[in-house]
């Protein structure tokens, strides 16, 4: 963690972007477990330790342009869900490559509270995953788990882990 600190820090593109903005936080992360690829490559190598406490949970997939419509239509269920969890401390989507290639990634209090929305038998996230899998819905996909180490700076005024990591 000391060498992403630093380079947070002292990176020519990380002061460029602090310039820029009015706030900004950074969440230091080590893989616990990944599968499938981001644009050909499996970019995280997990560690074989299993997460304790707070966990980060992204999801990057490229969605077949045939499918688009189905896709796109379950998420408002999955979002009004989601923002009503009490458990999700961070949760932020982001569009790679707008409406084909998306990234979540959010932070729950522990792996269960994670498993525990994404399957909730019923609920709009489960709806999901099935009809993704029916449907073989996405070209490429990517789950990943991160533990989480540290974190610098701030989002909204304070800390998305407040409360979650002893400090």
């Amino acid at each position: 963690m000391e060498i992403a600190e630093r380079q947070t820090r002292e990176a020519k593109i990380f002061q460029r972007y602090r310039r820029r903005a009015s706030e900004n936080w950074t969440v230091f992360l080590t893989p616990v477990s990944a599968r499938g690829a981001w644009s050909g490559v499996s970019p995280f190598t997990p560690s074989k330790s299993e997460p304790v406490g707070p966990i980060a949970a992204l999801t990057r997939a490229t969605i077949k342009p045939s499918i688009l419509m189905r896709f796109w239509q379950r998420v408002p269920d999955i979002s009004r869900v989601i923002g009503a969890d009490p458990n999700v401390a961070f949760k932020i989507g982001i569009g790679e490559m707008p409406l084909i290639q998306q990234v979540t990634f959010s932070i729950w209090p522990n792996d269960k509270a994670m498993a525990d929305f994404a399957r909730t038998p019923d609920g709009p996230h489960a709806k999901a995953i099935k009809a993704v899998r029916d449907g073989s819905w996405f070209q490429e996909e990517l789950y990943a788990r991160f533990r989480i180490l540290g974190e610098s700076g701030s989002w909204n005024g304070g800390s998305p882990l407040k409360g979650l990591i002893s400090e």
